[in-house]
């Protein structure tokens, strides 16, 4: 019979080695059933004990502990909601690593004409699709890499959504450049550099000043600070970037970066220079 065909089992040995490369790990040989009938704590349960966020009340089901979906807890959407002039209602969104789905959810919620969101971890697009199916999205969710996208969509927006990301990228000045080419306004959440408050930081080990790069740039010369994941990038709760690692930006130049790019007017929500995790701040940036 053909499954005892030397021929057929070299072919799937091929087969198998190269969904292996294209995937960038083990393919499992055997396929997951569920065995009740559906349920959303059975779908939230594919990625069981993967999360961070809580899921709304009243879903009834159990995942992370972040009240990330509550605007009384998470308070970047509600601001940013205030701090625009129009809030959200009838605007078009590019949100960029939209992770588990918390901002994607809030920012329809609060009235946009549409949410594209774009993510690259594989673990988190398939969580944001849970996210999606559970609640009754109708945000469009792209698998891929952010980078990649803005350097080849023409498509524009009323407001780019980058919450946590840009402390995530190898090359931060070029994210902004990209980011602020396809929106006039711009909500942007990140830690920044500050060797003030290295000595209070959490993850202050992590990073790698040997390694750092000046980078000159409309005639600033500007400080990549290298940063590293020191755990197992491939967990479930890993909400980090695609390489091992990053590069911090300072704050003063995160602003002149904006200016040059024509966002120069900037509104603060909130300034955090003691975050144990690092400085922090989210903002609205908008063309002047």
């Amino acid at each position: 019979m053909a499954q005892n065909n030397p021929t057929h089992r070299s072919l799937a040995t091929r087969v198998k080695g190269r969904l292996q490369r294209a995937l960038g790990g083990e393919v499992v040989s055997r396929h997951d059933f569920a065995s009740d009938a559906p349920s959303p704590q059975q779908t939230v349960d594919i990625f069981a004990n993967q999360w961070i966020s809580a899921f709304p009340n009243d879903l009834g089901v159990t995942a992370g502990w972040i009240n990330h979906f509550d605007p009384e807890v998470d308070t970047r959407v509600p601001w940013a909601r205030t701090a625009i002039p129009g809030g959200f209602t009838g605007k078009t969104i590019l949100e960029l690593g939209p992770f588990e789905g918390y901002h994607t959810a809030s920012l329809e919620w609060a009235g946009a004409a549409s949410v594209t969101s774009v993510e690259a971890s594989r673990t988190a697009y398939l969580k944001c699709l849970v996210v999606k199916e559970l609640l009754g999205l109708n945000a469009k969710l792209l698998y891929g890499d952010v980078n990649a996208y803005l350097n080849s969509t023409t498509d524009r927006f009323d407001i780019g959504w980058a919450s946590g990301i840009l402390y995530h990228q190898v090359d931060p000045i070029g994210f902004l450049e990209a980011i602020a080419a396809h929106a006039d306004t711009l909500f942007l959440h990140s830690h920044f550099f500050d060797s003030d408050a290295l000595p209070g930081m959490a993850g202050k080990d992590r990073f790698r000043p040997q390694l750092d790069e000046i980078r000159s740039w409309h005639g600033r010369d500007i400080c990549l600070h290298r940063y590293e994941y020191e755990h197992d990038t491939s967990q479930g709760t890993f909400a980090g970037g695609p390489n091992s690692y990053a590069n911090w930006l300072e704050l003063p130049d995160i602003e002149f970066i904006l200016q040059e790019l024509g966002m120069g007017t900037l509104t603060y929500g909130i300034l955090d220079r003691v975050n144990p995790n690092g400085p922090g701040f989210f903002l609205i940036a908008t063309r002047a």
